[in-house]
C-alpha cells in the first residue's frame, strides 16, 4: 500500500514549470523577440531556464515522494533520492515537524529513511506497520508526539489558498523578471506606426514604474488621446524641452502617427484589464 500526497498540485506544478523550461529555450534560440540585443536574450531566457528548472525540480520531487507499505518492508522515495529500503526493527530516530506537527520522518543508524503526513492518504497503514514494526524509539516518540501541538485534521481550503498563492507569486515574478525586459527587447525590434487623435499633453516626470525606468525618474510628456489611451513620450525629451514639446502637441491637436513598440501596445489594446501591463513605449510623434 502506498502513502502519498494528492497529485494534482504536483502535477500542475509540473505542467506550470515544464511550460517555462520550454520558454526559456524557446527564447535562446529565437532571433524574432530580441532582435539584435543578444545580451538580454541570454540572460532573460537564462532566468527562465533556472526558475523554470527549479520549480520543475521541487514538482517532480513531491510526485517521486512516496512510502510503499509491505508486511516485511517499507520502500521510501524521499524527493529525487533513490529507493531505500527499511525492514523491521531498521528505524531508530523519529521526529515530526512542520506547522501543526504534521510531518513524520524516521531514519536509521545508516541514515536510510522516509518522510511522510499524517494526511496522507493510507497513513494509517503506515502508523499500523510502524506499531508493529519499529519497537522502542517508536513507542517512546508516540508518548512524546502525545504532549506535542498538532493540528487534528486536514485543511483542505487553507491548501488550496496557500498553492494558488505560490503560484501567483511565481507567475507574477515571471511576469516581473524576466518579463519586463523581454517586452522592452520585443518593442525595440518590433517599432509599429499607429495613427493616434491627441487631445492634450502635459510635461511630467515619469517613475519607476515603466518596463524601461525602474529605479529611475526622468522627464516626459504624457498624452491623451481619444483612440489610443495615455500615452507616453520620454525618448529625446529632456528637462529643457519637455514643456515646449507638451505645447507643441496642445497647438496641433487631432491626428498623429506615434511609433510606438509593438508588444506593449498590442497589451495595451488587448489586455488593458490586466494591473501588471506596461505602459506602451512611444519612440516618437510626427510633428515633434
Amino acid at each position: 500500500m502506498t502513502v502519498r500526497s494528492s497529485r494534482v498540485a504536483p502535477i500542475a506544478w509540473t505542467m506550470l514549470s515544464a511550460g517555462v523550461v520550454a520558454f526559456g529555450f524557446w527564447l535562446a534560440s529565437t532571433g524574432a523577440v530580441f532582435g539584435d540585443a543578444v545580451f538580454t536574450r541570454v540572460w532573460t531566457s537564462g532566468l527562465a531556464l533556472i526558475l523554470g528548472g527549479l520549480a520543475l525540480l521541487f514538482s517532480v520531487a513531491a510526485l517521486r515522494s512516496r512510502v510503499t507499505v509491505f508486511p516485511d518492508r517499507l520502500e521510501a522515495v524521499n524527493g529525487i533520492g533513490r529507493k531505500r529500503v527499511i525492514g523491521p526493527g531498521e528505524l531508530a530516530r523519529f521526529r515530526a515537524s512542520g506547522k501543526g506537527n504534521d510531518v513524520i520522518s524516521g531514519s536509521t543508524f545508516r541514515g536510510r529513511g522516509f518522510t511522510s503526513n499524517r494526511f496522507h492518504r493510507n497513513y494509517a497503514a503506515l502508523e499500523e506497520w510502524l506499531d508493529l514494526n519499529a519497537g522502542a524509539p517508536w513507542v517512546e516518540f508516540k508518548e512524546f508526539f502525545g504532549k506535542l501541538t498538532v493540528r487534528k485534521g486536514p485543511q483542505p481550503v487553507k491548501d488550496v489558498f496557500t498553492t494558488l498563492l505560490a503560484v501567483g507569486f511565481f507567475i507574477i515574478t515571471l511576469l516581473m523578471l524576466p518579463g519586463l525586459w523581454v517586452i522592452s527587447a520585443y518593442d525595440d525590434a518590433h517599432e509599429e506606426q499607429v495613427t493616434c487623435s491627441v487631445t492634450a499633453a502635459e510635461a511630467i516626470t515619469v517613475s519607476s514604474t515603466s518596463s524601461k525606468g525602474i529605479g529611475s525618474s526622468r522627464p516626459g510628456v504624457g498624452i491623451e488621446t481619444s483612440n489610443c489611451g495615455r500615452l507616453t513620450l520620454t525618448r529625446g525629451v529632456y528637462d529643457d524641452n519637455r514643456d515646449d514639446i507638451a505645447q507643441s502637441l496642445n497647438h496641433s491637436k487631432g491626428s498623429h502617427v506615434f511609433t510606438v513598440g509593438g508588444g506593449t501596445f498590442w497589451l495595451r489594446e488587448n489586455m488593458s484589464w490586466f494591473t501588471f501591463v506596461p505602459s506602451p513605449t512611444v519612440y516618437n510623434v510626427s510633428g515633434v
